[in-house]
């Protein structure tokens, strides 16, 4: 494979994966979620649905993963092998801190988003199960963590909006 066809399949990866990536998580953060919390009750079954319908956590952090492992490689070629001189650079510090922001993002939804969602699907399947109103300790572990993971989520989409600023100016500055 030439250069320039693994430059355009990494960038179309990059690219395309990241649009949606980023768009699904600054939508839920700033639509989605105030939403859900103006619901009250009714939201969190919203929340539950959100996460067990067409697998919406996986097909996240998949897109999520394509975004970052291309990114990381798209570095390593144009900065051939993150050589010093260009991470040194305006365009290697600015590209790279766009990265540094993806990825932080990256480590947030991993670690803190999948896990709460994970949890609430669970206590959701709990709750129909048992064929019975939540519990009041259901309800508040639910509100607790739909309050995690709109923080957490908040916290990803600026991550994101800069590291978009970033890689869209970096070839600019």
């Amino acid at each position: 494979m030439s250069d320039n066809t693994y430059l355009l399949v990494l960038r179309l990866l990059h690219i395309g994966c990241g649009v949606m990536w980023a768009g699904t998580v600054i939508f839920l953060a700033f639509f989605v979620d105030p939403a859900i919390e103006a619901s009250g009750p009714q939201g969190a079954k919203v929340m539950q649905q959100l996460l067990k319908t067409n697998r919406f956590p996986i097909v996240i952090m998949i897109l999520a993963i394509v975004t970052v492992v291309a990114g990381v490689l798209l570095i390593w070629k144009v900065s051939d092998g993150l050589q010093s001189a260009w991470l040194a650079s305006e365009n290697g510090k600015v590209l790279t801190g766009g990265a540094v922001m993806a990825i932080a993002a990256f480590i947030i939804g991993f670690i803190i988003n999948r896990p709460a969602g994970a949890r609430i699907a669970k206590i959701g399947k709990e709750i129909a199960l048992t064929g019975t109103p939540p519990t009041e300790s259901q309800l508040g572990e639910i509100k607790r963590l739909g309050r995690k993971l709109a923080i957490a989520t908040k916290i990803m989409a600026f991550l994101l909006i800069l590291a978009i600023v970033g890689m869209s100016a970096f070839r600019y500055i």
